[in-house]
C-alpha cells in the first residue's frame, strides 16, 4: 500500500489556486473551454471559503444526515436531476444557518431578562422546527429553477404533496416561503454544488482514459459522501492528527479543509476508482491527476478516499490498486 499521509490541521491549503500557471502547463493536455471551466470553480471555492469564514457560519452545521436523506427523497419523488438535489442543499444549508443567525440575535437583543429569552428562543425554535418541510421545499423550488427543471415543481405540485401529509398552506404562503428562503440568501444562490465539481473532475479525467463508466459509481459515492459526511471528516481529523475531537481553534482551521470542494469532489471520484476498476487509470494515477487540476495534495485525496471506501465497504482497505 503506498504510503499515506494526510496534511495536519495546522498546514491545511491555501485558499487560491495558480490558474494562470496550470493553464500554460496543461493547454496542450486540456481544452481550453474546460481549463476556463475550472477557472471558474476555483474563484467560487475561494468565494464560498471566505464568505463561510468570515460570518462564522460554516455548511452543514445545521444539516444533519436525516434531513439531507429527506432532501434526496423529496427529489425523487418530484423526479428531478441529480443537480437539483445538490444545489437545494446549498441553498437550504446556508438559509437554515443564516435563519437561526438572525433569529438569535433578535431573540437575545431584544430583552435583558435571561428567562424571556429562554422562553422566547424554545417558541422561535419550535415554529421554525415546524416550518422545516416547506423551507426544504422552496429551496428545492430555487434550486429546480436554476437548473431549468421548474415544470415539476410548480406551487400547486408542491401544495400537493404537503396536503398529502397534512399540511395546510395557501399558495400565497408558499410563495412567500420562497421568497424568504430568497432574501435570507441576499439574493445570491450558490451556482455550482458538489456535482458540478465531481462532474468537471470527470471530464478533466476523460483526457486520460475513458472513465464514461465511471460515472454511475460516482454518483452514488457523491450520495454516501453527503449522507456520512459528518463521520466521513470526524475520521479525517483522527487520521490528520491522531486525535477524535478538535479543540475550538482547530475546529476553524479544519473548517478549511472541509469546504474545499476540489478535495472532497476528487476524494470522491478516487472513491469510485477503489470500487470500480478502469483498465490504465487507477487511483494513485487518478489522485495526481486530481491533485494538479484542484490544487490540492494528492496525499489527502487518497487518504480521505479510503475513509470514504472504508465506510462504504466497512472493511479496511489493505492494498491499493495500481496506476
Amino acid at each position: 500500500m503506498d504510503e499515506m499521509f494526510i496534511t495536519p490541521a495546522n498546514k491545511l491549503p491555501g485558499d487560491s489556486i495558480a490558474t494562470s500557471d496550470f493553464a500554460s502547463r496543461n493547454r496542450r493536455i486540456y481544452d481550453i473551454d474546460f481549463l476556463d471551466y475550472l477557472s471558474v470553480l476555483n474563484e467560487f471555492n475561494c468565494r464560498l471559503l471566505r464568505d463561510c469564514m468570515v460570518p462564522g457560519t460554516l455548511p452543514f452545521l445545521v444539516i444533519p444526515s436525516p434531513t439531507v436523506e429527506l432532501v434526496f427523497q423529496l427529489c425523487s419523488v418530484f423526479q428531478l436531476p441529480p443537480e437539483v438535489k445538490y444545489l437545494a442543499l446549498e441553498i437550504f444549508d446556508r438559509f437554515i444557518s443564516l435563519h437561526y443567525i438572525d433569529l438569535w440575535a433578535h431573540t437575545y437583543g431584544s430583552s435583558t431578562d435571561r428567562y424571556t429569552q429562554k422562553k422566547t428562543w424554545f417558541h422561535t425554535a419550535s415554529r421554525v422546527k415546524k416550518q422545516t418541510l416547506l423551507r426544504i421545499l422552496s429551496s428545492i423550488q430555487i434550486a429546480s429553477k436554476f437548473v431549468f427543471q421548474p415544470s415539476s415543481m410548480s406551487l400547486k405540485h408542491v401544495r400537493q404533496y404537503l396536503l398529502k401529509w397534512g399540511h395546510h398552506y395557501s399558495l400565497m404562503s408558499m410563495y412567500l416561503s420562497e421568497l424568504r428562503v430568497f432574501s435570507t440568501l441576499d439574493c445570491k444562490v450558490p451556482m455550482y454544488s458538489m456535482y458540478d465539481f465531481t462532474k468537471a473532475l470527470l471530464e478533466g479525467l476523460q483526457y486520460w482514459a475513458n472513465v464514461s463508466e465511471l460515472h454511475y459509481t460516482t454518483e452514488k459515492v457523491l450520495e454516501f459522501s453527503f449522507l456520512e459526511r459528518d463521520e466521513i471528516y470526524h475520521r479525517y481529523f483522527r487520521m490528520s492528527t491522531n486525535r477524535w475531537e478538535p479543540i475550538p481553534q482547530e475546529r476553524l482551521q479544519f473548517a478549511n479543509m472541509q469546504l474545499n470542494r476540489f478535495l472532497m469532489a476528487s476524494s470522491v471520484v478516487v472513491s469510485s476508482l477503489y470500487i470500480h476498476h478502469l483498465e490504465g487509470l487507477g487511483p494513485n494515477k487518478a489522485s495526481e491527476i486530481l491533485s494538479e487540476l484542484g490544487c490540492v495534495n494528492s496525499n489527502d485525496i487518497r487518504g480521505l478516499a479510503i475513509i470514504i471506501v472504508e465506510l462504504i465497504l466497512g472493511s479496511t482497505i489493505v492494498s491499493t490498486s495500481c496506476g
